[in-house]
């Protein structure tokens, strides 16, 4: 056996053991599974949180008498926890409860929305035009694109001759983005992929002046974050995080240029169009769940033409064009009747494998809250209300945890005292 080989082998047995270790020492406790993004208290937040919860089962039961496991991610939607809590019942036969405090994520992560009008029968996947297994896949999709903004660089294969006329008549024409859906764009991306300098380099110091930038950006810095970036930019016009940051920073509350968001966004998917992982797909689902009217018009537009050339890859596209609209409240009702979807599905998974779902509602205002409390405070669902529970002037984030923790606590209490 190989020394790499003999590594691997002890780091999957000692995985396996951790792994056992963790549940067979829960084997005999009732095991209770805490499920939530971390969009309202933040990761600390979550883990105090289950924490608090963990420390009012042992002083009312003992240690060991009840595990309490504590799954959390930032801007985990309704679906992404489905897929988890299915997981997890798989594997630990033994959990009694599943609590979730999910749904706030939804409004910005669209990732499953389209699945959950397929599993309807309201989606109809559409091919690509373009496969991305092409070697100039990603040129022929910028190519297509450029076309239909009338962009200059659509030109790109045409002699220096050809290409100078086309930039010309271009600009003497004015000729605007063709009509899509009945809207012609105004907002138009840049094409680095089409540019003579489109290349991809990245020196040692990249990352380095990535966290630079984000440290200003998190700092209030905004005028030295967009300079550094803007050099990043011009040093590596095919990264597409380099965009990322840019239309994070012009989206700041302090900036607030949300024409050049959207640009920077765009421009950043252009780059790297078939990768499901580039976070300009996470911007622009936030900017459309953010924004009605002339920008949701020019994040559809773009949607539905990229949706042409690479069909069902990209989630985030998917659902932009599943929902279709500019006005918000059209956008928050179809996801709204998505999250609720989901929980029943959530539910209707723990019935079969023997558990209890509680849905823990949010503290502090969030937007997912008055929907939870509305769908389920009544019912079959068991229902924790958190609404009441705020930050004032003689409380604190601390205290947050404990009226929570303490709110589930008697629900879950209550149920296993019947027992």
């Amino acid at each position: 056996m190989s020394r790499n080989s003999a590594k691997a082998l002890v780091s999957f047995i000692l995985t396996i053991f951790l792994f056992s270790q963790l549940y067979g020492a829960a084997k005999d406790a009732n095991d209770v599974f805490f499920v939530a993004d971390s969009m309202v208290l933040g990761n600390k937040g979550v883990s105090q949180y289950s924490s608090v919860l963990q420390n009012l089962f042992d002083k009312e039961y003992g240690s060991g008498k009840v595990a309490v496991y504590n799954y959390s991610l930032f801007d985990m939607n309704t679906s992404q926890s489905l897929r988890l809590i299915r997981n997890l019942l798989d594997k630990n036969k033994n959990t009694q409860y599943v609590i979730i405090m999910v749904g706030e994520a939804n409004f910005y992560n669209l990732n499953g929305f389209a699945d959950y009008l397929y599993s309807a029968g309201k989606y109809a996947p559409q091919p690509a035009l373009i496969s991305g297994s092409d070697y100039d896949a990603i040129e022929k999709l910028n190519i297509d694109i450029a076309g239909i903004y009338n962009s200059p660089l659509v030109s790109v294969r045409k002699t220096p001759v050809e290409y100078a006329a086309s930039i010309a008549y271009r600009a003497v024409a004015r000729q605007p983005s063709k009509i899509v859906n009945g809207y012609s764009a105004k907002i138009v991306p840049v094409f680095a992929v089409l540019l003579e300098n489109g290349y991809l380099t990245q020196d040692a110091s990249f990352y380095s002046k990535y966290r630079a930038a984000w440290n200003f950006i998190n700092g209030g810095k905004y005028d030295k974050a967009d300079a550094l970036l803007g050099e990043m930019r011009a040093d590596s016009p095919l990264n597409a995080n380099v965009y990322y940051a840019l239309g994070s920073l012009y989206l700041t509350d302090a900036v607030k240029k949300p024409d050049e968001a959207l640009r920077m966004f765009e421009s950043g998917i252009l780059v790297n169009p078939f990768d499901e992982s580039n976070r300009c797909y996470k911007g622009l689902a936030v900017m459309y769940m953010s924004y009605g009217g002339a920008i949701s018009k020019e994040i559809l537009y773009f949607a539905s033409v990229l949706k042409n050339c690479v069909g069902e890859k990209i989630p985030e596209i998917n659902a932009i064009t599943a929902i279709n609209s500019y006005d918000n409240d059209e956008k928050i009702a179809a996801v709204s009747k998505w999250l609720i979807s989901d929980v029943k599905e959530i539910n209707d998974l723990c019935v079969s494998n023997g558990a209890r779902l509680i849905v823990s509602g949010y503290p502090l205002g969030a937007k997912a809250g008055a929907l939870l409390k509305n769908a389920f405070s009544s019912g079959n669902i068991l229902f924790v209300d958190n609404s009441g529970v705020q930050i004032n002037s003689s409380s604190s984030k601390g205290g947050v945890y404990d009226k929570m923790a303490g709110n589930l606590f008697e629900t879950l209490k209550a149920g296993m005292d019947k027992k």
